[in-house]
């Protein structure tokens, strides 16, 4: 009982994905990327699938054979929703027989939007539409598709757990937020965000540059 959104920026080069559900703790299960691809394990969720999915697009640049190796590793497959998204191409998903509706997949052109026990068929169009057409940075694009979704019927039960993330270059992780018991987890998230982005750059450059870096205090209480 999930709904997720990834997307890309081709400008930018970045890559990052934000999920949404009504259980605790969405972030340390449901997504994960590795450079160049996002990978989805949701419905009844197995996060032990992103791996063969994500080594495989490591070894090759295939999001094809990368969706086969998750489904190669499933167990009860009909129960399991799966996604890959890649930083070329099409997004490719898949959602067991078992998985609760309104469930499915979506494309745009450069996201993937993927969602069971959704409140109506409008949920996965709004998400695309809500991404495509935002402005500003790929999380905060994220964010916007993921709040249409919302407003367009979200998931069934009340939502509890929200999390996002953008990877950039050098392996980095531009932003990483989890809201793990909420009642408004998207709206906790959107502010979290807010706060997280006059930071962002600071970090990065105390990963990639350290001698050239301010102190977290700096950063932090300015």
């Amino acid at each position: 009982m999930t709904f997720s959104l990834a997307g890309r920026d081709p400008q930018t080069q970045e890559i990052g994905f934000a999920v949404a559900t009504s259980s605790v703790c969405v972030g340390g299960r449901v997504g994960a990327l590795t450079e160049g691809c996002v990978a989805f394990s949701q419905c009844r969720t197995d996060p032990r699938l992103h791996r063969p999915g994500l080594r495989h697009w490591e070894a090759t640049q295939d999001a094809k054979g990368a969706m086969e190796a998750m489904q190669q590793a499933a167990t009860g497959l009909h129960w399991r929703q799966l996604g890959i998204f890649p930083i070329t191409g099409e997004g490719l998903h898949f959602t067991g027989a078992s998985c609760l509706g309104v469930a499915g997949g979506l494309t745009g052109p450069n996201s993937l939007a993927l969602g069971n026990f959704l409140g109506s068929d409008d949920v996965l169009p709004a998400m695309i539409e809500g991404f495509e057409s935002a402005e500003g940075s790929l999380a905060e694009r994220l964010v916007a598709g993921m709040l249409a979704g919302q407003s367009a019927g979200g998931e069934r039960d009340p939502l509890q757990s929200a999390s996002l993330a953008v990877l950039g270059d050098e392996g980095l992780k531009d932003t990483d937020l989890r809201i793990d018991d909420s009642t408004t987890p998207l709206e906790d998230l959107s502010q979290m965000l807010t706060a997280w982005l006059p930071k962002a750059a600071a970090y990065r450059l105390r990963a990639l540059n350290p001698d050239a870096a301010s102190s977290s205090s700096a950063i932090e209480h300015v």
